[in-house]
């Protein structure tokens, strides 16, 4: 899509999704397609808190009181719902979009542009986690970030990958997996890490004895396969501008996600899978507890006390 279409859809979804209550009326009917359901008794009727910004939905049955977005990827945000409405867009386009541009296009902090993306990125990889590989599965390494160089060891910036397919007997790929793998079991650049434990947790156990395995070289290379980690590496570098290993595999999983959904579909689908499954915080994305956090702004309280 060129950047004049993007552009033109973008603002067609923000005229459309305009208003809060169209937001609030889209992800009710995400959350609970078949009607309210109360969290803890299942009972199917609520009475209405409107005087909030959101609406509150309390259980006629166990007075049990539910947000919209609670048990969503936007649970405890203060970001108003267009706002991630506009951001799950962004997220479904074919390109995609980074936490700069979206800070830009929605308005929002970087850090929190960051954070909304990384929550998406988490729905969709908890989505693409329910799904197991079956049928016709094909499986090969491949190196994400492929240089080229005279030694035996993989280049810094080298990231060995298992990619994981369900194909058709013509060998299309149907649903695909890409798993970021240690460079600690690998003796050299061109040895293979175990596929085992990937066919254990991503094949279809009834599908697993069958797996055709593959390497990246050799006659029975698997072209489709391979070529996937340099569509892959590509478009890392020219989306993000390239991937640390920290957080690449939740990138690989947006990836497979958007190859696994159709783009005409996909919008719908990320905006079920972002009201269906939990938010990841902010302290488990970077690895620092909360109880840290309130040690550092405890010092710099006291800190400010003494310097007046």
């Amino acid at each position: 899509m060129s950047l004049k279409l993007a552009t033109e859809a973008f603002n067609a979804f923000c005229a459309r999704y305009d208003k809060e209550e169209d937001c609030i009326d889209a992800l009710f009917h995400a959350k609970w397609p078949d009607g309210f359901r109360c969290p803890h008794c299942h009972c199917p009727q609520a009475y209405v808190i409107s005087t909030r910004k959101l609406p509150l939905y309390e259980c006629r049955s166990c007075k049990a009181q539910t947000s919209l977005i609670a048990g969503t990827i936007m649970e405890g945000s203060r970001t108003p719902l267009r706002r991630w409405f506009q951001a799950i867009h962004l997220h479904a386009r074919p390109r995609s979009v980074n936490a700069l541009e979206l800070s830009n296009l929605i308005k929002v902090t970087y850090k929190t542009a960051w954070l909304i993306c990384h929550k998406i990125r988490h729905a969709m990889s908890q989505a693409d986690s329910e799904v197991l590989l079956t049928g016709v599965v094909r499986i090969s390494d491949a190196i994400c970030y492929k240089r080229l160089t005279s030694t035996f060891e993989l280049h810094k910036q080298e990231q060995p990958v298992l990619i994981g397919t369900s194909d058709d007997l013509e060998g299309n790929i149907g649903f695909i997996k890409i798993k970021h793998q240690s460079k600690l079991t690998l003796r050299d650049k061109y040895d293979c890490p175990d596929p085992r434990p990937f066919v254990a947790k991503h094949v279809n156990p009834e599908s697993a004895e069958n797996v055709i395995l593959t390497r990246r070289y050799g006659k029975t290379m698997n072209k489709t396969l391979v070529w996937e980690s340099f569509y892959l590496s590509s478009w890392l570098g020219r989306v993000f501008r390239g991937i640390g290993p920290k957080h690449l595999q939740v990138y690989m999983d947006q990836y497979c996600y958007q190859s696994n959904h159709h783009s005409n579909t996909r919008f719908a689908s990320l905006l079920l899978d972002s009201a269906r499954f939990l938010t990841i915080t902010y302290p488990a994305l970077t690895g620092r507890s909360n109880t840290q956090r309130s040690l550092q702004r405890s010092r710099v309280t006291r800190r400010s006390k003494q310097a007046v």
